[in-house]
């Protein structure tokens, strides 16, 4: 019986804290809470009819990430995003990005160019009709394409972590039309080497 309770202790604790964690952090990236929100553990705990403890883990875990700050001992606040941190982020998915294609490029085939080359006249078509909720969506979904050509778990990994921090940037870009175009022309400029197997080129256009 004291294993058994024993193994149920162990168990129950993480997942309660990594369910927490996972659907503020999804709620932060996602801008479903704003920049400048508060969080408060025990309004969490009350809304969620769990204790406190797991919720306090949780919001320790996004404070570690940099996505929230403790203010006054008494709650968090959303962490804002600036130019540094868009630049520092994007520089990084950039390196991540570059291994990615130099493992892609000898294994892409006509198939997977096609698959880009639509992804691209989506987006086109997305900037000109000024749909930046399309846009945003078809953007993740070109890195999440490019990062899958390298067949390496690790940097998919690595490239979604990635993405989701991006998120936060991805949801001003619905804002910016010049930001969405330069973005545009640095996909095209990546499919445009793919398809001569220009690797030297298409890593230079990620970094």
């Amino acid at each position: 019986m004291l294993s058994k309770t024993f193994s149920l202790k162990i168990e129950k604790q993480p997942r309660l804290r990594q369910i927490v964690y996972e659907k503020l952090k999804e709620a932060i990236l996602t801008g479903a809470i704003p920049r400048g929100a508060r969080l408060y553990e025990s309004k969490i705990a009350e809304e969620t009819g769990i204790s406190r403890t797991p919720v306090r883990e949780a919001l320790h875990a996004l404070e570690r990430e940099f996505l929230i700050a403790a203010i006054d001992k008494v709650g968090y606040e959303i962490v804002d995003t600036d130019i540094e941190d868009l630049d520092e982020i994007s520089e990084i998915r950039k390196t991540v990005e570059a291994l990615a294609l130099k493992k892609a490029v000898d294994r892409i085939g006509e198939d997977e160019i096609r698959e880009l080359e639509e992804n691209l006249k989506k987006a086109e078509r997305a900037v000109k009709e000024r749909k930046p909720d399309v846009f945003v969506q078809l953007d993740a979904e070109f890195h999440n394409i490019l990062c899958s050509l390298s067949h390496s778990d690790r940097l998919i990994r690595m490239a979604d972590s990635l993405r989701k921090e991006m998120q936060r940037f991805r949801n001003r870009m619905r804002l910016d039309q010049a930001l969405a175009a330069e973005s545009l022309r640095y996909h095209q400029e990546i499919v445009r080497c793919l398809k001569v197997k220009d690797v030297r080129n298409a890593r230079r256009t990620t970094t």
